[in-house]
């Protein structure tokens, strides 16, 4: 089945509980809160974000941290405490700051970090979750498929993440999901293009046919989680929502 939800950094400028009648009025299941704005790893609020969430009658799907892999490791740990504390038994990562060609040489270190940190998170029965993103290891299939390769020891409490790249083919992003279907975790669903100057958010129904392909293709209880809506609004999320779904099964 796929649960819906939204990812709280959409709306940056809205307070947490703005955001939880937003997802109610949306119909939408779950949020993943993110760690820049709504909390923050020592801002000390996360159990009171957990409970005003189950409150509105919805599930605390994630926390979207920022930690990204290379910064030291008690980072991790009060990015784990916050996890714990909201709720949640999935915590989002970034895998280093630069891009699988631009970090060959640290690779290897990268690596080693990555495992480590996913022991830290075994221990406290917490998965990291990898997101599919650009500027870190996970920023082309080839990257990706030997980075699963490489942490094959600790699948148990390392996943990924996966959205659709807005610089490929439909048969590439389709095939990008295959590569880590068996280590999926959640999916940052949003409709973007790009002129070569920057991001166009669109509709998320300009891409029906493909989120219908992705979401058909799904077997297994998963998070679809709405992210960055055309121009921030309200409404633009209401009317995306009710697309997407149009297209799950509840």
């Amino acid at each position: 089945m796929i649960i819906p939800g939204l990812v709280s950094v959409t709306f940056r400028n809205k307070t947490p509980l703005e955001i939880v009648k937003l997802c109610n009025q949306a119909n939408l299941s779950a949020i993943e809160w993110g760690g820049d704005v709504h909390v923050p790893p020592k801002g000390g609020n996360a159990a009171e974000i957990r409970r005003m969430t189950a409150d509105h009658g919805l599930t605390v799907s994630s926390y979207g941290s920022y930690y990204r892999v290379t910064q030291p490791m008690d980072d991790l740990r009060t990015c784990l405490d916050t996890a714990a504390e909201l709720g949640t038994d999935v915590m989002r990562i970034w895998c280093g700051v630069k891009g699988s060609k631009d970090a060959e040489e640290e690779r290897k270190s990268i690596v080693d970090q990555l495992i480590q940190c996913a022991e830290e998170a075994r221990a406290r029965k917490i998965t990291l979750a990898l997101e599919y993103h650009g500027r870190t290891l996970t920023d082309d299939r080839s990257s990706v498929q030997r980075l699963m390769k490489e942490t094959a020891c600790v699948f148990d409490a390392l996943k990924f993440y996966w959205q659709p790249r807005f610089d490929w083919s439909e048969k590439e992003i389709l095939a990008s999901l295959d590569d880590v279907r068996p280590l999926l975790s959640h999916l940052h669903v949003f409709t973007w293009l790009y002129d070569g100057k920057g991001f166009i958010r669109k509709p998320l129904s300009d891409a029906e046919a493909l989120w219908k392909k992705v979401f058909s293709s799904i077997k297994e209880d998963h998070y679809a989680l709405m992210e960055f809506v055309q121009d921030d609004s309200d409404e633009a999320l209401l009317r995306d929502a009710a697309a997407l779904n149009s297209w799950i099964q509840r």
